[in-house]
C-alpha cells in the first residue's frame, strides 16, 4: 500500500511540466495532487467509481484486480507525479516509516482516476514488491517510465518497470506519520530503524 508520498523536486516539475508547484514532503490522501492525463492537471486522491452511493475514498488499487474489480471498470489512466513514497515496516508492535526515493528523480506512479459528484479523485495502482523492496513492505506503486507513459495512459497494462530496480530507500522518522508535518524533516535519513 502507498499511503504518503512526495513531490520535492519542483525545478523538475517546471523543467519537464511547465509548472510551478508548492513542494510537498508528506502527501497525504484527500490531498490535491499532480496528474498527468492529456495534460497536466490537479486531482483530490481519493478514487470512488461513478457508481458509488456513498464515497469509497480509495487510495491505492491492485494492478492483479485491475481489470476485474467493478470498481475500476469505468476508471481511466493517468500518471501521478512523485519523488518518493513512504512505506511503513512492522516490527514489536511498532511501525518504522521508511522514505523510497530514485534520488531526486521524478516518478510516475501508475493511476486511474473518474470523477465523482463533479470531482477528480485518483488511486494509484501497486504491485506486488521487488525483493530488495520487500523487506521493508510487500507492495510498492507501479512506476512507469517515461518512454512507456503513452502506453499506460491508452490502455495497456505496464507493470513491470526495471525502474523498479533503481529504488532506493532508509528509514526516517515517525514526524511522517502526521500529515500536518509537511518540511524536509519527513525524509531526513535517521540513524537506526527500530
Amino acid at each position: 500500500m502507498c499511503g504518503r508520498y512526495s513531490l520535492r523536486n519542483s525545478k523538475s516539475v517546471k523543467d519537464k511540466h511547465l509548472l510551478n508547484i508548492d513542494v510537498s514532503y508528506n502527501i497525504a490522501p484527500s490531498h490535491q495532487v499532480l496528474t498527468l492525463t492529456t495534460e497536466p492537471t490537479f486531482m483530490k486522491w481519493s478514487y470512488n467509481p461513478t457508481w458509488a452511493k456513498s464515497p469509497m475514498n480509495l487510495i491505492n488499487a491492485r494492478s492483479e484486480t485491475l481489470n476485474v474489480k467493478p470498481s475500476f471498470k469505468m476508471a481511466k489512466r493517468c500518471l501521478i507525479i512523485a519523488d518518493g513514497w513512504f512505506e511503513w515496516r512492522r516490527t514489536n508492535n511498532s511501525n518504522q516509516p521508511y522514505f523510497f526515493h530514485m534520488n531526486d528523480n521524478l516518478l510516475n506512479f501508475a493511476g486511474i482516476y473518474t470523477e465523482y459528484n463533479g470531482e477528480k479523485g485518483c488511486a494509484i495502482i501497486t504491485k506486488e514488491a521487488t525483493t530488495h523492496l520487500s523487506e521493508v513492505h510487500h507492495r510498492m506503486p507501479v512506476i512507469i517510465a517515461d518512454d512507456d507513459a503513452d502506453s499506460w495512459l491508452s490502455g495497456e497494462d505496464v507493470f513491470d518497470s526495471k525502474l523498479s530496480e533503481n529504488i532506493h530507500y532508509y528509514p526516517v522518522s515517525t514526524i511522517v506519520n502526521s500529515p500536518r508535518n509537511n518540511n524536509i524533516d519527513c525524509i531526513k535519513q535517521i540513524s537506526t530503524a527500530i
